[in-house]
Formats: C-alpha cells, sequence, structure tokens
C-alpha cells in the first residue's frame, strides 16, 4: 500500500519545482482577453470581413473621383470602417435628422439603408448651385423640392458605383424605395437583427462628413457565402467582358483634361504691356504657315491649324507629336 504524503512534504515538493520568484510572475501574468458578447455574436468572419474592405475600397475610389467631378473641388473618400451592431444599435446612434434612403436590391430579399450627412448634402447642393461650400450648417428643416430632386440623383449614382464595385462578386440591382429624414420611422428589420454598417469619411475642404450603407445580414447572406479568398481572387481574375469596357468607358467620358493652343509667341516691355488697349495687334514669331502646337496637360501632342467652324474659332489637329513638338 502506498504512503500518504503529508502537507509538509507536498509544500516541499511545489517549492522544489519552482521558487518564490517563478510563483509570483505566474500570478501577476497578464493575459490578452477579448470581450465577447455571446448575445450579439459577429456573423461575419474575419475572412469576409477583409474582402468586403477591399470591394469598398473600390466603392470609395469611385465616389471620390465622381463628387471631385461634380463639385469642382478635390473630395476624398476614406476607406470604410465596418461594423456589426444590432438594428436597435444602430438606429439609438443615428442623428435624430439625416438624408437616409432606403433601397432594395434585386434578387435579394429585404431592405437596405444609404444614409447621407445632412451637411455633406448641403455642401453639395451649394457647391452645384454655384455656391463656395464654405458653409455647411444649416437647420433642421425638411429639404425643399429641388434639394430633394438634386440629392435623388446624386444617391442614385452612389448607388450605381455600388454596383461596379460588386461586379466581379455578384450583379446587382439597387433601387430607391423611399426617403426620410427620421431614422425613427423606418424600420427594415428587427430589432434584434445584425446590421454590417459601412461608414465613408468624406474629406472636403476643411469639412468631415460621412456616408452610411446599412445591410441588414440576412439580405447579405446569400452573397457573403461567395466571400471566402479562393473564390474572391478567381472571381476578380476574370477576362475583362463588355460590360467591364463601358463601365472603363464612362468613368474616362467624365474625365477632365486641360487642352490649350499656342499660337505663337512675342516679347514685350512691361511698358507696352501696360499701355495694352482694345485692338491693338501684337505681332507673334510665327508665320501663318507654320502649324501651332495643341498641348494636354501642358505635354506637346498635336500640331496642326487655327479657323473657323460654324462660325466658331476652332482648332484642325494635323499631326501627333513627340513631347519636344517633333512631328511623328
Amino acid at each position: 500500500m502506498s504512503k500518504l504524503l503529508t502537507q509538509e512534504e507536498v509544500d516541499a515538493l511545489l517549492s522544489q519545482e519552482q521558487g518564490p520568484e517563478q510563483l509570483f510572475e505566474f500570478e501577476n501574468k497578464k493575459k490578452d482577453v477579448r470581450l465577447y458578447d455571446f448575445r450579439h455574436p459577429d456573423r461575419v468572419s474575419k475572412e469576409q470581413l477583409k474582402i468586403l474592405r477591399n470591394i469598398h475600397d473600390n466603392f470609395a475610389r469611385l465616389l471620390a473621383t465622381y463628387l471631385s467631378n461634380q463639385l469642382r473641388t478635390m473630395i476624398d473618400v476614406k476607406p470604410p470602417t465596418i461594423e456589426q451592431v444590432t438594428y436597435l444599435e444602430f438606429t439609438m446612434s443615428a442623428s435624430d435628422f439625416t438624408y437616409m434612403y432606403i433601397f432594395d436590391v434585386t434578387n435579394l430579399d429585404g431592405q437596405a439603408l444609404l444614409e447621407i450627412d445632412p451637411n455633406l448634402s448641403f455642401f453639395v447642393i451649394d457647391r452645384l448651385f454655384g455656391g463656395t461650400g464654405s458653409n455647411v450648417q444649416r437647420n433642421e428643416t425638411t429639404p425643399t423640392i429641388i434639394e430633394r430632386s438634386v440629392m435623388n440623383g446624386v444617391s442614385e449614382r452612389i448607388l450605381e458605383f455600388l454596383k461596379e464595385a460588386w461586379q466581379h462578386i455578384d450583379i446587382i440591382q439597387p433601387n430607391v424605395l423611399t426617403f426620410e429624414t427620421n431614422p425613427q420611422l423606418v424600420t427594415i428589420a428587427p430589432a434584434s437583427e445584425t446590421m454590417i454598417v459601412f461608414n465613408f469619411p468624406v474629406i472636403a475642404r476643411n469639412f468631415e462628413f460621412y456616408i452610411l450603407l446599412c445591410f441588414p445580414y440576412f439580405m447579405l447572406e446569400p452573397i457573403l457565402k461567395k466571400l471566402i479568398t479562393k473564390n474572391y481572387m478567381a472571381l476578380t481574375k476574370k477576362k475583362p467582358n463588355e460590360a467591364d469596357s463601358k463601365s472603363l468607358y464612362r468613368s474616362l467620358e467624365n474625365t477632365f483634361v486641360k487642352f490649350s493652343v499656342e499660337i505663337g509667341e512675342t516679347e514685350l516691355l512691361v511698358k507696352d504691356f501696360v499701355e495694352l488697349e482694345k485692338n491693338d495687334i501684337l505681332v507673334l514669331k510665327k508665320t501663318i504657315h507654320e502649324p501651332c502646337v495643341a498641348k494636354v496637360q501642358n505635354l506637346n501632342l498635336f500640331s496642326g491649324s487655327p479657323g473657323v467652324s460654324n462660325k466658331k474659332y476652332s482648332f484642325k489637329v494635323e499631326h501627333i507629336t513627340d513631347d519636344e513638338g517633333d512631328i511623328i
């Protein structure tokens, strides 16, 4: 029969295995603990979140280009932060007054939200109507019919860019259903339903605004199954199709470039320049038979001759040139 150890013998054995310093370190060692709410579990995996972020990074770039072109000022749309919250938490955190568009997506169940910062809406309207956009604060009043019409067009364009960003994953067709300024009057999901919220910071001048996209989990669930790295890489490596070509062509159509024609040059004294008057004639260092140079973004690209077409001044492109102006 084995002998039972006394308490003193047990303590002696333990003291030999680890000293007082080791015991102290063990007792004071801090573990890296992450809080997890089992009542509201994350339903979207980290891998899916990473791919969602990549998709909407592209959406942010498309949106920044569109707003910059439309408003004639530099607009930066930052990559989104993605959160998973319940619908009750989303509505409780929303502003009392906002521009909220409810839309559905063809072939998907449920409805989603596009929320535009009211101050951003006022900035957009001010710039489109010729204002400076220096004042973005406005009273929380219902937008006028004209303001609604302008922002309806902007919201539809935003959703078109969302369609383009998702085209490699699935063909989605968002359609705006209604507009609301009070988020408490909008119900698109049960209070406990998990919502996937994309928050896009928008930087314009010295102001920072936001644009939100909010989807119920059950709405995106059929698409989320496709969002694993292997499938995503295969989908994004598709050969360009007609839709891709049209998208690229549409982006190029909306791109502005500076085009200028250099008719000639001359030298003047400051005294003569100051005394210039209407109908004065300047003699250029170029004959009428020499070609003029056309520049695109200050680069020599074409040569040709000026003229008149349909009673308007025009420029006829005759040759393509290199950066030095020599004909290719």
